[in-house]
């Protein structure tokens, strides 16, 4: 719209509901400068005032809202039903008008897969039984992308870390480094047995130092290919490294070669997450992920397919 021709803006003072908002509002002229209306413009100036009111009143948006019922691949009816609301309530909502704080709640419950699976057995009758397999379909698919998401990517500032490509050999001694230090920590605080990195727990962590790398920064953390074999995702550069040892764990003595900020960072917040995790169990927790689930045996896991996974497990 900004781009339209004798199309002028003005800060403007408007009272919704009690309130009084500030904002930008657009507004076209003619040849002589006079003011003439547009509907156009005045639809989109009201969806960003009630946005602007939404926000203040911690409601959300019209456009949280579409992402929400986009989520589940719903039309605004069929959501509407699903959560049981009125059938135009949320057509109303996504195209400006102000939702009450109940209905607000009930949407926002909506964009939690578990909570969605409770609203949509309280609505059941409301819908066709083909809606209801799908939708309980899609629900199923986004509370098995909810359980590996692990780490809270909204406390990871990327604005104050550089990340850098290395080699995965780097990346795996920084990994048995930081993942043994935090084990001596422990050790220290509570007199516990150190139990270290092992050579298959090593090559888990490496695959989703990986993908959160190719997420959060979109670039790789290293260059090496990553492949499908039996027990889950394998870098075979760091497998040949340190085939020796076995299942026995694994200890650093030589010097640690330094990494960008960025990729400490995610190695950091993938031993805290997924690092808790015993390594049989994170075998099968990769043979969940659609990566290694769709590439043939010892055939090499592309970046595509992991940037793209990790993309779905930590968007929703």
């Amino acid at each position: 719209m900004e781009n339209r021709e004798n199309l002028r803006i003005r800060r403007t003072r408007v009272e919704v509901k009690g309130k009084n908002i500030e904002y930008d509002e657009y507004y076209l002229v003619d040849e002589k400068g006079q003011e003439i209306f547009d509907r156009e413009i005045e639809v989109e100036n009201d969806s960003r005032l009630y946005d602007i009111y939404k926000k203040q009143n911690n409601l959300l948006t019209n456009g949280e809202i579409k992402k929400i019922r986009q989520k589940y691949n719903l039309t605004q009816k069929d959501f509407a039903l699903a959560i049981g609301v009125g059938e135009i309530t949320v057509h109303r909502f996504e195209n400006g008008s102000i939702q009450t704080e109940a209905v607000d709640s009930i949407m926002r419950l909506a964009n939690d897969p578990d909570n969605m699976a409770f609203l949509l057995l309280q609505n059941r009758k409301n819908i066709s039984s083909e809606l209801y397999e799908a939708l309980v379909n899609k629900i199923h698919e986004l509370q098995n992308l909810k359980k590996h998401a692990l780490i809270d990517i909204k406390n990871i500032d990327k604005s104050l870390l550089k990340c850098e490509e290395t080699s995965a050999v780097i990346v795996a001694n920084n990994i048995i480094s930081q993942y043994n230090n935090k084990v001596d920590k422990l050790v220290q605080e509570y007199a516990i047995k150190p139990e270290y990195i092992t050579p298959l727990k090593l090559q888990k962590l490496l695959y989703y130092v990986q993908g959160i790398c190719l997420y959060l920064f979109g670039k790789k953390a290293f260059s090496e290919k990553i492949l499908a074999w039996n027990y889950g995702p394998v870098v075979n550069e760091v497998y040949q490294k340190y085939k020796d040892n076995r299942a026995n764990e694994l200890t650093i003595d030589e010097n640690i070669e330094r990494i960008s900020s960025g990729l400490y960072k995610i190695i950091d917040e993938v031993i805290d997450a997924y690092g808790k995790i015993e390594a049989n169990e994170l075998i099968d927790f990769t043979h969940e992920e659609d990566p290694w689930k769709n590439t043939n045996k010892d055939e090499e896991i592309t970046i595509n397919k992991i940037k793209e996974y990790f993309a779905k497990v930590y968007s929703n």
